[in-house]
């Protein structure tokens, strides 16, 4: 199974540079996980005139990930929980889009959270054990 998703992250109160902080420590870790290739949601952006912002708050905080194989999504939302319950100090949350559809995670232990991630996963054809 293979699929791509856009993930964008958030933590209460953080600034844009909390986020950028956030933003990277999420990219590495997905960046040595198995069977997950990343990317940036904003590399397909045309260029920027000039003077112009290229990039604004969301997009600097999101990240395209391409799950490959049958063991990416397990890998996937193992380091989505993991950085999900690292949010102690400040409620974190992932918004997870998959071809306009978006599903926010926030409770990485919510049972019926997980339901909803499975509906949402098999409404794009994605029926695998996360």
């Amino acid at each position: 199974m293979d699929a791509s998703l856009k993930l964008s992250l958030d933590e209460v109160g953080a600034d844009g540079a909390r986020r950028d902080v956030l933003h990277r420590q999420l990219r590495d870790e997905l960046r040595h996980a198995d069977h997950l290739d990343l990317g940036s949601p904003t590399s397909t952006v045309a260029a920027t005139p000039d003077g112009a912002r290229a990039l604004g708050p969301a997009e600097i905080s999101a990240l395209s990930v391409a799950v490959l194989g049958s063991g990416g999504l397990p890998t996937l939302f193992a380091c989505l929980r993991d950085w999900l319950r690292r949010g102690q100090q400040a409620k974190r949350s992932i918004r997870l889009e998959i071809d306009g559809d978006v599903i926010v995670l926030d409770d990485p232990d919510d049972a019926e959270r997980q339901e909803l991630l499975r509906t949402f996963l098999s409404r794009h054809g994605i029926e695998e054990s996360i």
